[in-house]
């Protein structure tokens, strides 16, 4: 008898798997879509906003980019790019999102943090406040005076050298524009 009890529990626990496996199936259909909608709305309003005046983008393909590197996008007047980071901070399984956008001389315009989840709320996520990023506008590859906050400085210091590491993709996309 205790035989016929153990597989109606198994068989019970597997119905109860597979429903809910069906039931998140679902919700990541219905999902799926608006949270790339959302991602690729976020990612267009990050590009606009570092590189203002501009009609549109299109991605530069590049063979290597640097690590910290995503994506570089062209502006299609010439006017500049912008660079799609990752940037590992205090919480490194939960990187920043940070664009940057550039001139076509190689000055920063302006840094914009996408996300920032896995900062520590009013530590790390001081990378996120205007005093920070407002370092980095009209800066060349030196970033001269640019400087890490005290408190918060793995989050600070790895968006800095990740900011640095862009310029490289950049030099490498006005190649391929080239």
């Amino acid at each position: 008898m205790k035989k016929n009890t153990s597989v109606k529990s198994i068989i019970v626990l597997v119905a109860i798997c597979l429903f809910i496996a069906v039931a998140m199936a679902a919700v990541n259909m219905v999902t799926a879509p608006k949270i790339a909608a959302a991602n690729e709305k976020a990612e267009a309003e990050a590009l606009a906003a570092v590189l203002p005046e501009n009609d549109g983008f299109e991605k530069v393909e590049l063979e290597e980019l640097p690590e910290s590197v995503i994506a570089v996008y062209r502006d299609l007047d010439g006017e500049g790019y912008v660079a799609m980071l990752s940037v590992k901070g205090y919480d490194s399984s939960k990187p920043m999102s940070v664009a940057v956008g550039f001139t076509s001389e190689g000055e920063i315009t302006e840094c914009k943090v996408i996300s920032a989840q896995g900062e520590t709320s009013g530590i790390g996520s001081k990378v996120t406040l205007p005093e920070f990023l407002g370092q980095f506008e009209n800066k060349n590859e030196n970033l001269d005076g640019v400087d890490a906050i005290s408190g918060a400085t793995i989050s600070s210091s790895a968006f800095i050298e990740a900011v640095k590491e862009s310029f490289g993709a950049i030099e490498a996309a006005k190649e391929v524009g080239n």
